[in-house]
């Protein structure tokens, strides 16, 4: 019984497991191959400025700010009518850490990036 325990916690802490994608990695990510990696599956749907995108069928990424767990369990279980596992292992685990890192940052230059998602809106109304 000890012995089953420790291998499910082990398991369940493994490098590139989702249950550890929202501590801070141990190395920086690789921005630039999330960004490209969320072009080419993610755009259509979903806007995020820092990848230029401005789908609308999809949540607002900037605006939601999601942490990286609930990035990777949408990639993975996908609502619908999203499909289930646009992406697998690390590079489900790799979208999801850039998505939660770069959501909510504005455009360095105007006029870059996707036309929804600029300011996160007030809990006033």
């Amino acid at each position: 019984m000890l012995m089953l325990m420790g291998t499910l916690a082990a398991a369940c802490s493994a490098p590139g497991s989702s249950a550890n994608l929202d501590d801070p990695p141990k190395e920086p990510i690789d921005k630039d191959k999330g960004r490209q990696l969320f072009q080419t599956t993610c755009r259509s749907c979903h806007s995020l400025n820092d990848a230029e995108a401005a789908g609308v069928f999809g949540p607002d990424l900037d605006l939601l700010q999601p942490e990286a767990s609930t990035v990777r369990r949408a990639i993975e279980d996908g609502p619908d009518p999203m499909p289930d596992d646009l992406l697998t292992g690390e590079d489900a685990d790799l979208v999801a850490r850039y998505v939660a890192q770069v959501a909510g940052a504005k455009p360095e230059e105007e006029g870059e990036g996707g036309n929804r998602g600029a300011t996160k809106p007030s809990d006033d109304g």
